[in-house]
């Protein structure tokens, strides 16, 4: 059931325990509905099994799954193109579906033509409409083609069109499934920043998609699916770490002790320092590297701080390294610490990093300061313990 809430003060997306079923047919199906007669005895597929999440106004929720695992069904479930078999789903505010681009509609219409009768549906006023229209047409890229049939465009100029038409109007919902695929590189970081706006202006949204790049660009939080089940909900790279997940290092190796913080705190402007115990099972050359990554919405994970891999001689036992960075140039905020451990062919020991789930947490207080993105020169010490 969709229950749309008077309050459009809370522009989010809601759902509570929503399932869905579908029968699988046999010859005798059409006859049993014509009739009237009941088809709960006829097998089913339960697609949706029991989904509850939440989508915070101004903010767009990431949805991750492989093929199959019931990812569309659950963005047309929301979107009211299926009913839910149980459950409840709240929309506040006005929702609209970026999904199957280029589907449905007349083919014969031109580009401007199904504009007009999509915006005339949307109940654009015909004052604002020539000016949307120019939008469309613009941000589209399709020139002369504006003018021209649908069915001479290819697939993805056709849904190039029908991105630029769902999202010239504001909504307050977006139900997205692998939209930001659209065209080339230069397009698709077109609807990157135009979703980025939307952002900004307050827009929530559900991103469906198996491109967890994507998710990092623009959630905050995400869910993964699997055969119709939420199996994972909380921080977008934490999601995206599990559902990657990447093999681990051999527990063998050299590796960095459990014993290590999983948290720091310094000031923005002052010597930063970290003691990283490291435990080696033999006498061996390794490698060590770190780096700073701040997670930005709508760009993704920006390299802020990194080193060169530094060659660290040691005897077999454990040992302490002390990473010294001078004057942190970072502004306040939470960061992501890095940590790399590998062997002079580049075969990787140890990891502490976002993309395997155990980053170090790096917490920065003070007053702004300009953040420096590339390599900055630090120094560490390494001992007995």
């Amino acid at each position: 059931m969709l229950q749309d809430s008077s309050d459009n003060s809370l522009s989010k997306l809601e759902c509570i325990k929503v399932s869905k079923s579908f029968s699988i047919s046999d010859e005798g199906l059409s006859w049993r509905i014509l009739l009237g007669r009941s088809t709960n005895h006829l097998p089913h597929i339960h697609a949706l099994n029991q989904i509850s999440l939440r989508v915070p106004k101004g903010e767009i929720a990431g949805i991750l799954g492989h093929n199959g695992a019931g990812k569309s069904t659950l963005l047309r479930t929301l979107g009211g193109v299926y009913s839910p078999t149980s459950g409840l789903i709240k929309v506040s505010g006005d929702l609209t579906g970026l999904f199957e681009l280029g589907g449905g509609g007349n083919a014969y219409l031109t580009g401007r033509e199904c504009a007009n009768r999509l915006l005339t549906l949307k109940s654009v006023s015909r004052k604002a409409i020539p000016t949307m229209l120019k939008d469309i047409k613009e941000f589209s890229e399709l020139e002369d083609y504006f003018d021209r049939p649908i069915r001479s465009y290819s697939s993805g100029m056709a849904s190039r069109l029908y991105f630029s038409i769902a999202t010239a109007i504001p909504h307050d919902v977006y139900l997205i499934d692998e939209i930001l695929s659209v065209g080339d590189e230069h397009f698709q970081n077109k609807c990157w920043l135009r979703m980025r706006g939307l952002l900004g202006h307050g827009a929530s949204g559900l991103l469906v998609t198996h491109d967890w790049s994507a998710v990092i660009k623009l959630c905050r939080t995400a869910h993964i699916i699997e055969k119709g089940s939420v199996v994972f909900s909380g921080q977008a790279d934490i999601a995206v770490a599990k559902y990657l997940n990447l093999q681990r290092p051999d527990p063998d190796t050299p590796k960095f002790s459990k014993s290590m913080s999983t948290e720091f705190n310094t000031k923005s402007g002052e010597d930063f320092e970290a003691q990283i115990p490291v435990d080696f099972l033999q006498d061996e050359e390794v490698l060590f590297g770190y780096s700073i990554e701040l997670l930005r919405l709508g760009i993704g994970w920006e390299i802020l701080l990194m080193s060169d891999p530094k060659s660290i001689a040691v005897l077999k036992g454990r040992h302490q390294l002390r990473l010294r960075i001078p004057r942190l140039p970072l502004s306040s905020g939470e960061y992501s610490l890095n940590l790399f451990l590998s062997s002079s062919t580049k075969k990787i020991y140890d990891v502490r990093s976002w993309t395997y789930g155990n980053a170090l947490k790096l917490m920065v207080s003070g007053h702004p300061e300009t953040s420096l993105i590339g390599h900055l020169a630090a120094n560490w010490k390494i001992k007995n313990v």
